[in-house]
């Protein structure tokens, strides 16, 4: 079966997702090197299902609040988005990361 690629509004929400991600794992005051890995993985994953990272900062200063409004923004995405195995990844690794936060 085919892939289709994603639409703009996709792009779009994979796009901010990463964006939030990898400021969290630029973080290097914040955050222990194994929550930045686990939120510069989901950043990559992302970019390779089709969105692109852009600099942004933590959303009031906080990681916890970057991640969830990542995955916030990953919930806004149609199932045969959200179901590709890069973003289903990226969830998963964004997950972890907050986990280890909490």
């Amino acid at each position: 079966m085919t892939e289709v690629a994603p639409t703009a509004p996709a792009i779009a929400i994979l796009s901010r997702a990463a964006s939030l991600l990898d400021s969290v794992g630029a973080d290097r005051t914040q955050v222990d090197a194994e929550v930045a890995l686990k939120c510069l993985l989901a950043a990559a994953l992302l970019e390779s299902a089709g969105g692109r990272a852009a600099r942004v900062p933590l959303l009031h200063g906080d990681p916890r609040t970057t991640i969830r409004a990542a995955m916030t923004a990953l919930s806004e995405l149609d199932e045969a988005v959200f179901s590709r195995e890069p973003v289903l990844g990226a969830a998963r690794a964004a997950r972890r990361a907050l986990r280890l936060l909490d």
